[in-house]
């Protein structure tokens, strides 16, 4: 299935009632709030991701991945919007456990290397689904990531994409549209096509953080047999091959051992981390 999913959207299947938008706006925030948006928990079953800024294609991503893969993501319960508000709802599965970075420093070497043969799993699965034939979010949509923003829609820099070509362009536009000189985008016109060429469409988290990986408590009443949990679809869709490793090493931190870590579930690409580095130092310095 590679088609928007119907919206409103409500699961069949509840562990209880939906929370109402009251007890949603009053519930606690479990991460910092953000460019209007809010990630609340709402008792032990839910937690909601809520604002204007909110796009639901997040859960759709989720929906998507869970019913295509055997990777662990959060149920989704609920997508909506509030007409009188314009804010936007995520109503998901509340996780039970610790991100892998807050557990990272107290695991042992062989946990630690169990996790990452999980992800490697989890990885090539979701490399192996197949390519819709375009460079774009899920049901032929513009890419989330913020290389491809503008205040105003624009397809040229937003997507989708249907040629490796047209993706560098629109870096290339996102480039001059930051007010960037516009000498050294033409210096990188002529660079890019030798870097980033030949790359299929694959689909990718986008966001590969420890933060975003959940390391689930165990549960004798769960039927998830996988320890880990990937949140956060935010930004996910079918970019090229080398997205997801130079995305992970823009993210490094290098203050422990886990930058040593990421070869061992993601292809490294090299090359390619070295220009996205640098083009997205340049475009948010």
């Amino acid at each position: 299935m590679t088609t928007p999913f119907e919206i409103p959207f409500y699961a069949s299947h509840l562990p209880c009632p939906l929370p109402t938008n009251a007890e949603i706006e009053n519930a606690l925030d479990i991460t910092l709030a953000y460019d209007g948006r809010r990630v609340v928990g709402v008792g032990q079953h839910f937690v909601v991701k809520f604002g204007v800024y909110v796009n639901l294609m997040e859960g759709e991503n989720m929906l998507f991945v869970r019913e295509n893969t055997n990777i662990p993501v959060p149920r989704v319960f609920a997508l909506y919007s509030h007409p009188s508000t314009g804010k936007n709802y995520i109503v998901m599965e509340r996780i039970i456990g610790q991100s892998l970075l807050s557990a990272w420093p107290q695991i042992t070497t062989s946990d630690k290397e169990r996790a990452l043969s999980e992800l490697r799993r989890y990885f090539d699965e979701l490399r192996h689904l197949p390519s819709p034939g375009y460079f774009g979010s899920f049901g032929s949509r513009p890419l989330l990531d913020d290389i491809f923003w503008t205040k105003d829609p624009d397809p040229l820099v937003n997507g989708p994409f249907n040629s490796e070509k047209d993706l560098n362009e629109a870096m290339i536009r996102k480039y001059i549209y930051n007010n960037n000189p516009p000498i050294r985008a033409e210096y990188l016109r002529k660079c890019l096509p030798f870097v980033f060429k030949d790359h299929e469409a694959v689909f990718t988290h986008g966001d590969l953080q420890r933060k975003n990986i959940m390391i689930r408590e165990k549960d004798n009443q769960s039927n998830e047999a996988a320890s880990l949990v990937i949140i956060d679809w935010e930004k996910s869709g079918w970019y090229p091959q080398y997205w997801e490793y130079c995305l992970a090493v823009c993210a490094l931190r290098f203050d422990d051992d886990w930058p040593l870590c990421i070869d061992s579930f993601l292809t490294p690409f090299i090359s390619e981390s070295a220009w996205i580095q640098s083009l997205r130092l340049e475009l948010w310095s």
